[in-house]
């Protein structure tokens, strides 16, 4: 068990969560509970779900965690592309935030592969 603060790609998704968050507040009325709840919820999930993987046992369950972790990013990822598709956020918004999550993905895939090879 180890603290999440710690973890670079725990702080590089908690980064991309406060983004989704700035980048949303500028979001029309009527998104309020669509695709900007959607987005907020989902880019909390990434670092939410690094940090709960701290918290297990052993290294598989944290992958499995991570696996989750990625999931919400590639369902952030879609996320952005609709708003952008949508003229909610600007194309330079857009490529922020898209270079962002591309980065967290990344970063996840590096770790889980760590843990599974440490784990085999």
């Amino acid at each position: 068990m180890q603290d999440f603060r710690n973890l670079q790609v725990w702080k590089k998704a908690h980064e991309l969560a406060l983004l989704t968050y700035r980048l949303t507040s500028e979001f029309p009325k009527e998104e309020i509970f669509g695709l900007r709840n959607s987005m907020r919820k989902t880019s909390v999930d990434i670092p939410a779900f690094i940090a709960e993987g701290c918290g297990k046992s052993n290294d598989a369950d944290f992958a499995k965690a991570l696996g989750a972790s990625l999931a919400f990013a590639n369902r952030l990822e879609y996320y952005a592309l609709m708003a952008h598709d949508l003229g909610m956020i600007n194309e330079a918004s857009h490529t922020a935030l898209q270079n962002e999550i591309v980065e967290v993905k990344k970063m996840i895939n590096g770790f889980s592969r760590k843990l599974i090879i440490s784990h085999s």
